[in-house]
Order: C-alpha cells, then structure tokens, then sequence
C-alpha cells in the first residue's frame, strides 16, 4: 500500500497540486473545499437547528430543498478531499485522524439521510410532528459535523498514526 501511496504522491498531478507556485493549485483546492464543507456543514445546521426548534415562524417543509446544496457540497468536499488527499498520500494514508474525520463524515451523512427519511419521505408529505427521535439525530449531526471538521484540522497538525 505504501508504493501505492508513493506512486499517488510522486504523479505529475499531485505534484502541481502541492507544489505548483500558482494559486491555481493547492490555494484554490483547499478553498473549494472549505466552501463545500461550508455548504454541507451550514446546510445541515440550518435544518438540525429547525428541528431542534430554533426560527418556528419557518414551516419545516420549507427545507425540503435544503438536500440539494447540502449534496452539492458533499460531492464538492468529496472530489477536492481526493485531489488534497493525493498530493499527500503517503502521509495522509497512515494518519488515524484522517480516518477519524472520514468516520465523522460517513456517520453525518448517514443521520441526514435518516433525518430526511424521518421528516420528508417523499415530495408531497406536509409537515410532520418533530419527534424525539428526530431531535435526536439533530443533535447528533451537529455533533458529526463538529468531529468531522476537527478531526480535519488536526490533520494539519498531529500525526496519531
């Protein structure tokens, strides 16, 4: 697996993103992923916010649309996280905090899909009753989100690998 990592962070492409003294490079990347995780994150604390009873004057069914921009900015993470992610393999592969965050990441998502089922099961479905259950997994993503994008800026700073 190491050569594989090395063979990841020794390509052309990878080495333009890393080192390239353009702000077309590295700089850019990491921008558009911080705005994805922004989107993602922001999207999903509005709705996670809502259900726990923040802004009642908002019908609950207004934020039956608020998936789209929320995946949009999962999938913008998800290609820029690849593209960071290779310009550093071989350190990244074998950093535990980065599998950390990609847990958090998978265990958010998991609660939005879960979230969305519980409260929109399907485009004609009127406001629902907020249960317990579904406050719950609110609180829960909230503190998803907040693991995922702390375990990403640790990955800056420790190596627990």
């Amino acid at each position: 697996m190491l050569k594989l990592m090395w063979a990841l962070e020794d390509s052309a492409f990878a080495q333009w993103v890393a080192g390239a003294p353009t702000v077309w490079a590295y700089p850019s990347i990491l921008t558009f992923h911080t705005v994805g995780m922004g989107i993602v994150v922001g999207a999903s604390a509005v709705l996670d916010l809502r259900l726990l009873g923040v802004g009642p004057e908002v019908p609950i069914a207004r934020l039956r649309n608020i998936f789209r921009p929320l995946w949009f900015g999962f999938w913008l993470n998800a290609v820029t996280g690849v593209v960071l992610f290779i310009a550093h393999a071989a350190e990244k592969a074998f950093q535990e905090v980065f599998y950390v965050k990609l847990a958090f990441v998978a265990l958010a998502l998991v609660t939005v899909v879960r979230i969305r089922r519980e409260m929109f099961p399907d485009d004609t479905t009127p406001d629902r009753p907020v249960t317990t259950k579904v406050k719950t997994l609110a609180i829960l993503s909230l503190v998803l989100w907040a693991g995922a994008i702390t375990a990403g800026r640790l990955m800056a700073y420790i190596n627990l690998g």
